[in-house]
């Protein structure tokens, strides 16, 4: 190791006992101050419940499988009472909301938005969007959204 390297070493490790030194010395935040933070983020869109990703296939690694990655990506969110699962293929999106409910559901990729209504069966199915999309799908407890599918 040359001195200039031994010299940018010591200089960073200074650095970083200063900043550790600095947050020793400041007061433990108040429970009050984390719950009203934790509050104001889920404010972010109020309007919407994020729904819960229970299962995503791409995750769990096949053991023995021959082949590329799945030409069918399947997830499944949780909503409070209701499960919502997705299936989306390059040709179709299939939406499947349990137990079966007609409800509306809206498509969003970007800019653009497209809205559908689920049948009596809770099912749903329509050309594949574009990716980046997620899903809003009106629940009778409000308004849920699943995260971003990206691929």
């Amino acid at each position: 190791m040359n001195d200039d390297a031994l010299d940018d070493d010591l200089l960073n490790d200074d650095l970083l006992g200063r900043i550790s030194d600095a947050f020793d010395d400041l007061p433990p935040v108040r429970d009050r101050l984390t719950a009203a933070a934790r509050d104001a983020f889920a404010w972010r869109r109020a309007d919407a419940q994020l729904a819960e990703l229970l299962a995503d296939p791409a995750d769990v690694e096949l053991a023995g499988v021959r082949g590329g990655p799945a030409d069918r990506r399947a997830f499944r969110y949780g909503a409070g009472e209701f499960v919502i699962r997705v299936h989306l293929t390059e040709a179709t999106l299939i939406v499947m909301v349990e137990p079966p409910l007609s409800v509306v559901c809206r498509v969003v990729t970007g800019d653009d938005t497209s809205e559908h209504v689920t049948d009596e069966l809770g099912e749903l199915a329509i050309d594949a969007p574009e990716l980046p999309m997620r899903l809003e799908v009106d629940l009778p407890s409000g308004t849920t959204v699943t995260p971003w599918i990206t691929g």
